[in-house]
């Protein structure tokens, strides 16, 4: 993922959408969105251009600088332009080194961005999660209406009781409790996704828009752990600053070549014939006595030691969250396959019964209450199963730092 590509691929496609789209997204519209107009993803490459800017200072060359000279016995008067000449080649290196600082704050906001967008995709499949719950209820809602009614028109005939009515009544008012608490998890759900674009994004209107979509197959740990360590873009930016430090410690060993400083002017001088004028003209050199740049090479080594601590500190964390989140989402795909395949199985076989059973009188409204109950948990509980698994996918990507398991939704 590079910021600067992907910004130029997704930025004029991605005005159209918004007009054409309203308030209702997908995930790769939500994605498309995060990349082009939100202020995060601006103040991430706003930093780069910062540290382009303070590099662009390393390797320029000196002032010159202009001086006049006075001595009031017997006339003397000198005017000069005097400029260092940078030949010890330290500039380029130092230019060298602003080029590899400009890579590391590129690879930070790429890192930064991957960060923000992997808790962009966890809080749009939450709205999708609360969405969907709330669906449910609300089928649930009308069907023990449907049952209201009917035991109503039962209650009016004399087929019914009071108690039968008043439990399904309660029931719904349980129900309708539940709903209300739905639609309070819904609202936050999005205002957290609205909050990471601009403000012409309604948070009150917004939605998700589609399924939770999975991968395939899940590739094996051995695979994805070489993916990781090159993808990472915390990984990739430690060793682009081992690079800059390299370069800059090259720069520092050029302190020991001092620069000449020339300078050329006009004296004017006065003669016994009079005044008299003439080319002024020299050089200067330091002596690299006191100061050979020994300070900064200590510096620069000691900031190279401490860089490759934490790359080894790095490598071992990415492997220890890729398995560690590889783990967690085999348990999670497992899961929800196995409850998904025995809801198919024996679901709608235990709804038949209850509902004949209850017509038939073998059962009285508890227990049809009760298996509606049973049935509106279970299909929820495969919704929580569903969210649990693709917030694992998300979780295992942001460790491996690409889309590796969904990389369709990536613009």
């Amino acid at each position: 993922m590079r910021v600067r590509i992907v910004f130029g691929i997704v930025s004029l496609p991605c005005l159209l959408l918004s007009s054409a789209i309203g308030q209702e997204l997908t995930e790769k519209d939500a994605v498309s969105l995060l990349l082009t107009r939100s202020p995060s993803a601006m103040e991430s490459r706003a930093g780069t251009a910062v540290v382009e800017a303070q590099t662009r200072s390393w390797h320029r060359w000196p002032n010159p600088q202009v001086g006049y000279d006075h001595e009031g016995a017997g006339l003397t008067q000198v005017s000069r332009v005097q400029q260092t000449i940078p030949l010890n080649g330290r500039l380029g290196l130092l230019r060298q080194a602003g080029a590899a600082a400009v890579k590391v704050s590129e690879t930070q906001a790429d890192h930064t961005l991957w960060n923000l967008c992997s808790d962009m995709r966890q809080v749009f499949f939450e709205l999708l999660f609360a969405q969907q719950r709330q669906q449910v209820l609300q089928e649930s809602m009308a069907e023990l209406q449907d049952v209201g009614r009917i035991l109503r028109d039962r209650e009016r005939l004399g087929e019914g009781s009071l108690f039968d009515r008043l439990r399904a009544e309660r029931e719904q008012a349980d129900l309708q409790a539940e709903l209300a608490s739905g639609r309070a998890i819904t609202a936050q759900a999005r205002a957290r996704l609205a909050s990471f674009f601009d403000g012409n994004i309604d948070p009150v209107s917004i939605r998700a828009r589609g399924e939770f979509g999975f991968a395939k197959e899940l590739p094996p740990l051995s695979e994805l752990l070489p993916h990781a360590t090159e993808n990472r873009q915390d990984y990739q930016a430690e060793k682009r600053l081992q690079e800059r430090f390299q370069w800059e410690e090259r720069a520092a060993i050029r302190l020991r070549i001092p620069d000449p400083v020339f300078f050329v002017g006009i004296k004017r001088a006065e003669e016994p014939r009079g005044i008299a004028y003439g080319p002024h003209v020299g050089f200067s050199v330091s002596i690299p006595v006191f100061d050979r740049g020994q300070d900064r090479v200590a510096e620069l080594e000691a900031e190279l030691r401490r860089s490759g601590y934490r790359e080894e500190v790095l490598d071992q964390q990415i492997h220890s969250e890729v398995s560690g989140a590889y783990e967690v989402l085999q348990i999670r795909w497992q899961a929800e396959e196995e409850y998904r395949g025995q809801l198919e199985e024996q679901g709608p076989l235990l709804d038949r019964i209850a509902e004949v059973a209850y017509q038939e009188g073998e059962i009285g409204i508890l227990e049809l209450l009760d298996a509606y109950r049973v049935r509106r948990q279970a299909v929820l509980r495969v919704l929580e199963l569903t969210a649990a698994r693709k917030q694992g996918e998300i979780s295992l990507e942001r460790v491996i730092g690409k889309p590796v398991l969904n990389p369709e939704v990536w613009p």
